[in-house]
C-alpha cells in the first residue's frame, strides 16, 4: 500500500508542471477570453457588458462572414493536401538506401526555418518584379499580379502554408511507418501483394493512430493562419485572404475592438473543439481494432 502511494505520489510530480501550464496557459485564457468577449472594451478604459451581444454582431458583419468563408476554404484545402504530401513523402523517404538521410534533411529543412524569414522571401518572390514574374517573363509568359490578385493571392498564401508544414507532418508520418512491423509486409509478399496492396491493407490501416493526429493538427493549423498573412498580404487584397484570425487580430490591436476580437476567437476555440470532438469520436481516437 506504502509503495502504491509513492507510485501515485511520483507519477503526480511528473504531471504536475504540464497540468499547471495547462491551466495557466490554454484553461485560464480560454476562460478570461471568453468574459472578456461579453463587454465592450477599448484595453484602456471599463468593460461595459453586453452579454452576447458581440456574438450577434459577427453574424451580422460582412466581413466576419466573408473571413469565415475564406477560412473554411483554407481548411478545405489544407488539410487533405497537407495529410497527402506528408504521407507520400514519408513512404519516399521510408526505405533506407544511399543518400536518403540528405532528401529527409531538405524536405523537413522549411519547418526549422523562421516562418518569418520565409515569408520575407516568399513575398519577394512573387512581387510583381520578383523571381517568380523574372521567370514567367524568360518563357514568354506575361507577368502575373500574384500578391495583388484576389484569386492567386490566396493559394499562394496555402502554397506557403504547406510549405512550411509538409516536412513536420512527414516526420510523424514516418515515424508511424517505422513502427509497422517488417513482418507483415514479409507475409503479403509470400502471398503475391504488390505495392498499392501492401499500402492499402497494412500499412494505411495501421497508420491509424498517427493519421488522427495529423488531421486534428492539420484542423488546428489551418484555422489559425496568421503569420503568412500578415507577411504576404496583409489580408488583402479586398479581404481575399483573410481570415477569422487574422480579422480578429485587426479588430484587436488596429481598431482596439477587443471584446469583439475575443468573441471570434473564443467563436474559432469553439468550432476547434466541436471539430476535434468528432474526429476523436468517427476514428475512435486513432485506436486500432
Amino acid at each position: 500500500m506504502k509503495y502504491k502511494c509513492r507510485e501515485s505520489l511520483t507519477a503526480w510530480f511528473f504531471i504536475l508542471p504540464d497540468f499547471v501550464g495547462q491551466i495557466v496557459f490554454i484553461m485560464l485564457p480560454a476562460v478570461l477570453g471568453f468574459i472578456i468577449s461579453l463587454s465592450i472594451w477599448d484595453g484602456l478604459g471599463k468593460p461595459t457588458f453586453v452579454g452576447f451581444e458581440n456574438y450577434f454582431k459577427m453574424f451580422s458583419d460582412p466581413i466576419f462572414m466573408k473571413s469565415l468563408v475564406i477560412t473554411v476554404k483554407y481548411v478545405i484545402w489544407f488539410v487533405p493536401l497537407n495529410f497527402i504530401f506528408s504521407l507520400l513523402m514519408a513512404l519516399l523517404i521510408r526505405e533506407k538506401s544511399k543518400g536518403v538521410t540528405i532528401f529527409r534533411t531538405i524536405y523537413f529543412a522549411p519547418t526549422a526555418i523562421s516562418l518569418i524569414s520565409v515569408g520575407f522571401v516568399w513575398s519577394y518572390m512573387f512581387q510583381s518584379n520578383g523571381f517568380i514574374n523574372s521567370l514567367l517573363s524568360n518563357i514568354g509568359i506575361e507577368k502575373q499580379e500574384f500578391l495583388g490578385s484576389t484569386d492567386q493571392a490566396f493559394y499562394i498564401v496555402l502554397a506557403m502554408s504547406l510549405y512550411m508544414s509538409v516536412g513536420y507532418f512527414m516526420i510523424i508520418f514516418l515515424g508511424g511507418l517505422n513502427d509497422i512491423s517488417r513482418e507483415y509486409y514479409d507475409a503479403a509478399e509470400v502471398d503475391g501483394a504488390n505495392i498499392l496492396q501492401k499500402f492499402w491493407y497494412i500499412s494505411f490501416p495501421l497508420l491509424k493512430p498517427t493519421s488522427f493526429f495529423v488531421l486534428v493538427m492539420s484542423f488546428i493549423r489551418a484555422f489559425q493562419f496568421f503569420d503568412q498573412i500578415y507577411i504576404l498580404t496583409s489580408g488583402g487584397p479586398f479581404y481575399s485572404t483573410t481570415n477569422i484570425v487574422f480579422y480578429a487580430f485587426q479588430n484587436a490591436f488596429q481598431y482596439y475592438h477587443f471584446g469583439y476580437a475575443a468573441a471570434m476567437d473564443f467563436f474559432v476555440f469553439l468550432v476547434l473543439l466541436i471539430l476535434s470532438l468528432i474526429s476523436f469520436k468517427i476514428m475512435k481516437g486513432g485506436e486500432i481494432k
